[in-house]
């Protein structure tokens, strides 16, 4: 195939919206350099950032409140063309005696005692009427069904409902049009989300967020979402969104990171995830799927509740140390622009085959379908183990109904746009194009719909 030029890109500012957003957390516990982030986050062309408003950080001496901090961060990502939305977490030692960390990560105010519930809400109320006008999604909690998030208690659909419930009464009544949101770490939890959901007020959900951490992309992730989709439809929550609050892959894993079989150290691992996880989180029906992390989190030890993390996983686009991107960087990059404006999941007919005599090869391979300004997206891969670095040396056969006016291939690797020669016809079988096969994403599609620099 002869190449004919790179995906043009497009920065935040220029892109309206899109389905790409990115976590910007743990700046309630400084865990990296906002400042050398924003204008990098700006070029990017990702749409949304989620931010954790760190009660501890905003109140240190009780009823005095400073939020400048947050402004900061806010006021910045609006600077750049990105919309911010709050995950309003984690207690506060100012009430909350003999935590088991000094920033209150994960302790729940449900439990300790009257005046803590009353602070609780008095922050609240202080966060929503001081971001009001510059943000509309309020996220409860974060990962409430993880034990690492739920102290001094064990997890409980129920009592995370009482916490929405409470949260969401003092969010609504100062900023009505606020929406709310709730999250959780997933999947096989489906017992906690049905207790969730038959105790939390209908009026108080308007976007369901799953945090979801696999070894490869595609392993639970479609029966997940499938799931919890069912779950909200049944309980009549059907109009409720589903996000993809938080997900991720390390570019470097200290020996024994549960994420990995051994440590790892690969920008391009961590790329070849953020590709998979995006393809899949929208073809999935998410309506936004965000990226963990914006950098590196290694500007202090990472305090969870009950543990201290030396130095973390890097999970970052940029390193934790220089701020220079990494390959996940430009990936992203990429990805915002191809998740950009009126594209959306199709059925359409795909058949792909691979040069492999292996069936089990054959049915591992990944195809999804999109429209694109009513043009059509094809893109399919290999799914290969992360940690194992198997090189694909497969070729592929694409098989549609419809032949494409002018066929191009987009790598989102590198960008790289090539010219596809004309296909050939076979009756049961559709228009076939021969192509390369990677273990990321390519997407076969027509000249017109992306534009070519």
């Amino acid at each position: 195939m002869n190449k004919i030029g790179n995906l043009k890109t497009y920065t935040s500012k220029e892109i309206e919206n899109s389905y790409v957003g990115i976590d910007f957390c743990c700046l309630d516990r400084e865990m990296f350099d906002a400042d050398k982030c924003y204008e990098l986050l700006g070029k990017t062309g990702i749409k949304y950032a989620r931010c954790q408003t760190g009660w501890f950080r905003c109140e240190k001496e009780k009823g005095v409140y400073t939020f400048e901090w947050l402004d900061d961060v806010i006021d910045n990502l609006c600077k750049q063309g990105v919309t911010p939305w709050l995950n309003v977490s984690f207690g506060n030692p100012v009430y909350m005696p003999n935590t088991p960390n000094p920033y209150g990560v994960g302790c729940v105010p449900l439990y300790y005692g009257e005046e803590c519930l009353i602070a609780w809400k008095n922050f609240v109320k202080e966060l929503t009427n001081r971001y009001k006008d510059r943000v509309t999604y309020f996220e409860i909690w974060n990962e409430p069904s993880s034990p690492a998030f739920w102290h001094p208690s064990t997890p409980d659909g129920k009592e995370y409902a009482k916490l929405v419930n409470i949260t969401s009464e003092v969010i609504r009544s100062v900023y009505p049009d606020a929406k709310i949101v709730c999250n959780m770490l997933t999947p096989a939890i489906f017992d906690y989300i049905i207790d969730f959901l038959d105790n939390v007020s209908k009026e108080y959900l308007n976007a369901f967020s799953y945090h979801i951490y696999t070894t490869v992309p595609e392993f639970r992730t479609n029966e997940a979402t499938y799931e919890i989709r069912k779950i909200l439809k049944n309980k009549g929550f059907e109009n409720v969104e589903l996000w993809q609050g938080e997900s991720g892959y390390p570019s470097w894993a200290y020996n024994g990171h549960w994420l990995v079989k051994e440590g790892c150290d690969d920008e391009r691992a961590q790329a070849v995830y953020q590709l998979r996880r995006y393809f899949i989180d929208v073809f999935d029906g998410a309506k936004l799927s965000s990226f963990f992390q914006m950098a590196d989190m290694w500007e202090k030890p990472y305090a969870k509740t009950t543990d201290v993390i030396k130095k973390c996983a890097a999970q970052g686009i940029l390193n934790g140390l220089t701020y220079a991107p990494k390959k996940s960087y430009e990936t992203i990059t990429y990805l915002s622009t191809i998740f950009s404006g009126d594209i959306k999941p199709t059925d359409d007919y795909c058949l792909l085959n691979i040069s492999s005599a292996s069936p089990v090869d054959l049915i591992a391979c990944q195809k999804m379908t999109y429209s694109k300004n009513g043009l059509p997206v094809y893109a399919y891969y290999y799914p290969s183990d992360l940690s194992s670095r198997t090189e694909i040396t497969f070729d592929a056969t694409l098989s549609i109904l419809k032949p494409l006016e002018n066929p191009v291939l987009i790598d989102p690797m590198n960008g790289e746009i090539y010219q596809v020669e004309d296909p050939e016809f076979r009756k049961g079988f559709g228009y076939n194009y021969t192509l390369p096969i990677k273990d990321y994403p390519l997407i076969l599609t027509d000249r017109k719909t992306y534009e070519i620099k």
